[in-house]
Formats: C-alpha cells, sequence, structure tokens
C-alpha cells in the first residue's frame, strides 16, 4: 500500500509514523494491509508525508481496489460516479 511505501521512503518504523501523526500503530498496520481511513486520518497522514491529502487517499483507495481485482477502468469510472 502507498502508506507502507512512503513509510519507507522515510526510513520510519510504524512507530516512528504513528506518533508522528498523533495515530496508534494499530491504525497504521491497518492502513498498510490495505484498510481505508477517516479523513482527518488522511489529512494527518498527508501532512507528515508532506504530499496532496486528496492524491494520498485516492492512492490509498486505488490500492485497496486493486487487490479486489477491479480494472483501473472501472476504478476510474467509480471516482467518476462517486465524485460530487
Amino acid at each position: 500500500m502507498i502508506i507502507r511505501k512512503l513509510r519507507l521512503q522515510k526510513g520510519w518504523s510504524q512507530e516512528q509514523l504513528a506518533e508522528l501523526c498523533d495515530l496508534s500503530v494499530r491504525t497504521i498496520q491497518r492502513l498498510e494491509k490495505g484498510d481505508s481511513a477517516g479523513v482527518e486520518t488522511y489529512k494527518s497522514l498527508a501532512s507528515v508525508f508532506e504530499v496532496n491529502f486528496q492524491e494520498l487517499r485516492q492512492q490509498q483507495e486505488w490500492s485497496m481496489d486493486k487487490q479486489l481485482n477491479i480494472s483501473n477502468d472501472e476504478y476510474l469510472s467509480l471516482i467518476h460516479i462517486s465524485e460530487p
């Protein structure tokens, strides 16, 4: 998942990332397994990683959909339908 990739690029442990984001280690573990999170969690992670919140969230959700074997076209269709 993208969270794990970003964390490893920074050379941080799950514990370090959790502390920086003021999240539990269990939350980090769940995200790295592919679970989704709330808006505030993504905002906290995006801030720590210095990336765009929306892009981080979309990439995490795209990774989750890839695990379900949804094609890129299907994913883009789902995003288009779900956008306000």
